[in-house]
Order: C-alpha cells, then structure tokens, then sequence
C-alpha cells in the first residue's frame, strides 16, 4: 500500500511539473521551490511522498523541517487569477549548519506587572496588535486595512499605541534588551521587542532585533520582524553592521526562512559596510540570495536584486552566472 501512495503521489508531481523545473501544480495552487542548490526538485518530491505521503509541499513548513529539511517556510499569495502561489524555500539537509536558532533562556520571569495591558492586547487581541506596530506613529489605519479586516477594534489598536508610546525612556530600552536575552517568558520577550519600536535611533536596537529574529519562539521573532519592517520602511539610514555579523551570517544563510524577505528589505535599507559583505557570504557563496534571484515570482526575485544591489555597489541585473561569478570571487 506504501508503495502504491509513493508512486500515485510521484506520478502525480511529475505529469503536473510546469515547464520550470522549480514549479509545480498541488491542490492548492502553483508552488514555487527555492533554496535548491544539490538537490532537483523531484528528489524532493519524492522524499516527500516516502516520508510524508498525502502531503502536499505548499501545505505547511513544519512538514517540510519533519522529514529533514533544516529549515523551511511556505508563503502563500493570490495570482492574479485569485488562485493561491505559494513561495516554498527551503535548506539543504548539507547546510544544516547554517541554521543556528538561539536557545530559549532558562531562566522565566512573571509577566512584567508594567506590561500587562500590551500583554493584554497581544493574547486577546492579536491582530490589533500586529496592525498596531505596523501603523505606530502614522495614527491611521488605511482603508484597505479596515475593510479587510471587517472586525478590527481600532479601540485596541489605539490602546496599543498609548502603551508603546508610554515605554519611550532609556530604561525602557534597557529593560527590554534584557528581557530579550534572559528571559524565557515569551510573552515578556513579544513585548520587549514591541516597545524597541520607539528607539530606531539606536544601533544597538538594530542588532538586538536582528538576533531575535533567531528566537526559537515564532511569537517573538515574528514581532522582531514586524518593527525591523517598520523601521525599514520608516526609518533608513545606514546602521553599523559589523557588531552583528554573526546573526547576519545565519540570517542570510537559511535561518529563520520566514524572516529572509524581511531581513533583505532591512540590509537594503541600512547600507551594510562593503567590507562586511564576504564575510555574510563566506562558506555559501549566496546560494541562497542566488536561488531568490532566480525565482519566478517577482516579489522574491526582485527582492534578491536590490538587495544585491544595495550591498554591492554592483548591477548586473538578473544575469545570474554574473552575480554567481562575483560572489565567488568576493569570498575567495
């Protein structure tokens, strides 16, 4: 019977397999695979008819890091036809080492007694506090927004900004870069990471948030990711990379696939120090910036461009064994 699954789920892939190799039709819709470098996609595939047989590649990431792959993540968007794309990227069970999570801290503290009506807002009322970061300081929420989502209680989202606003002092900032490197209460750390929104002025915060960005907890590295995106979007400037080397190295390379898109847009916006570029590139030679490059889908493929752009100082467009050739020759 395994081996009947195994064959129906190959054969399945294979006749559905679009004339780009790294494309394939699922039930779901189109999937993109990204991040292959020794691998072929139907390898892949067929690892994942064995082990997870029924399963479909776009259906959740989890799946994905089960049967092997150190890390992975599965975005979905709307073609234009309204069917769902999904961009799959994965890591190479042969990079594994360049996926480095931080540990949780052992030590877990009670919820801040300051922080309880943000903490508040966060468990009860999700999204608000999403949309809360996203728009802090605009005090508008698009109309877009509103229509979307139909229930959005901008009451709470109000209430959120009046929190943050109120932890803008120096040892506000102090508090929550210590809670984000000792505590192990994650709801401590989805607020300290909050309430850094009010310092963008700070390198410092540029590099803690980064390195939450490898928070072993999606809650917290999700609301890292959120105001380094916002800070990007609404405070660029260049930023001194190099005491964060390290986190950018794990970050560019296969960590924490859900935030690469977000750290892209963060190094594009912040002028990383030509020096310091090998150096996020040494061992990989950027397979993986290389594998965005080459994407169908134009948000990661452009994405990968100004990136490499921006870092660089060099265009070559999206002549990929141009770009390939000189980050070889960089790291050399």
């Amino acid at each position: 019977m395994r081996k009947i699954i195994y064959l129906f789920f190959s054969l399945f892939f294979a006749f559905f397999s679009l004339l780009n190799a790294q494309i394939v039709e699922t039930p779901f819709g189109k999937a993109e695979i990204l991040g292959l470098k020794n691998w072929s996609l139907q390898k892949v595939l067929d690892l994942l008819a064995v082990k997870a047989p029924g399963k479909s590649i776009d259906k959740c990431a989890a799946d994905l890091k089960q049967i092997g792959f150190p890390d992975a993540s599965v975005i979905r968007y709307f073609d234009k036809d309204g069917k769902f794309y999904s961009v799959v990227t994965l890591v190479e069970p042969e990079f594994a080492k360049f996926v480095k999570y931080r540990n949780i801290p052992s030590d877990t503290l009670k919820d801040v007694p300051d922080w309880t009506q943000g903490i508040g807002i966060f468990k009860n009322n999700p999204m608000e506090f999403q949309i809360g970061l996203a728009k802090y300081k605009l005090n508008q929420i698009s109309k877009d927004t509103a229509d979307f989502l139909k229930d959005l209680d901008e009451k709470k989202i109000k209430d959120f900004w009046q929190f943050i606003s109120e932890h803008n002092h120096e040892r506000d900032k102090e508090l929550a870069i210590w809670i984000l490197n000792n505590d192990g209460n994650y709801l401590n750390r989805v607020i300290a990471s909050s309430i850094l929104i009010n310092f963008p002025e700070s390198d410092l915060v540029w590099w803690i948030l980064a390195d939450a960005l490898r928070d072993s907890d999606a809650r917290v590295s999700s609301t890292a990711g959120l105001v380094l995106e916002y800070f990007s979007k609404n405070n660029p400037r260049n930023v001194n990379w190099e005491p964060a080397i390290n986190t950018l190295f794990y970050l560019i390379n296969g960590t924490n696939l859900f935030a690469f898109n977000t750290v892209l847009k963060v190094l594009s916006s912040t002028k990383v120090s030509e020096y310091l570029v090998p150096k996020m590139f040494s061992q990989t030679n950027g397979y993986l910036i290389l594998s965005y490059l080459k994407a169908n889908h134009e948000i990661e493929k452009n994405l990968a461009h100004d990136f490499l752009v921006n870092i660089t100082g060099k265009d070559f467009g999206y002549n990929i064994a141009k770009w390939e050739n000189y980050l070889v020759n960089l790291t050399k």
